[in-house]
């Protein structure tokens, strides 16, 4: 296994311990030699083989993305400095391991549904990895994520999706700013679970304190 591969593995398994799940995924095995369209740097690619019906998954990721990650130890690459490039590798993980979960499940989702607990799977690892993070810090890291971002040239429907996701993970961070403020890890936890298990509707109720 490459260093790389090694880097892209570790970050998959903290999201799979963090939501308690087994997707037998190895990202590796999944990572597409292809740029993602229309200059992103991260895309999510399903395909529901016809004979035995199963979905196959693959995840591209940009060049400079992946060269970004192997140049950096984790620690750096989830540094402020760096996030720039890493996360929307965090991003197309979230995105491989929410399908291939619904996959095992047999669950339907959306493509908003996706790209919603990725804005939120982003915060999570970046939270986690720095905790316990001063309050000042999460703001900070919450206004990076959420209130500086610039969005690709994208159709207006995809717009819609990723401005809408971005709101909706926003909202959820504030309501996680009690139990990051007061340090309490289980909670934390605890909160990002049932938001990674929730509906579409559920997971727009829990933004907005239902």
């Amino acid at each position: 296994m490459s260093e790389l591969h090694a880097k892209l593995d570790c970050l998959f398994g903290g999201l799979e311990a963090l939501y308690q799940i087994r997707t037998g995924v190895r990202v590796g095995d999944h990572l597409l030699p292809i740029e993602p369209p229309d200059g992103a740097l991260e895309s999510l690619w399903l395909r529901e083989d016809e004979g035995t019906g199963t979905m196959e998954l693959g995840l591209s990721l940009a060049t400079e993305t992946l060269t970004h990650l192997g140049r950096h130890s984790l620690d750096d690459a989830l540094a402020d400095e760096a996030l720039g490039l890493t996360l929307p590798v965090l991003e197309g993980l979230s995105h491989l391991a929410y399908a291939a979960e619904a996959a095992r499940c047999e669950r339907p989702i959306s493509g908003l549904e996706l790209e919603t607990q990725a804005e939120v799977d982003k915060l999570a690892i970046c939270v986690l990895h720095r905790w316990p993070p001063k309050r000042s810090t999460y703001r900070e890291l919450v206004d990076r994520l959420y209130y500086r971002f610039e969005l690709t040239r994208v159709g207006e429907q995809l717009r819609d999706r990723y401005t809408t996701a971005n709101r909706l993970a926003a909202c959820f961070a504030e309501r996680l700013r009690p139990q990051i403020e007061a340090q309490r890890l289980g909670e934390f936890r605890r909160a990002l679970r049932a938001f990674w298990m929730a509906s579409m509707a559920g997971k727009r109720a829990l933004s907005h304190g239902g």
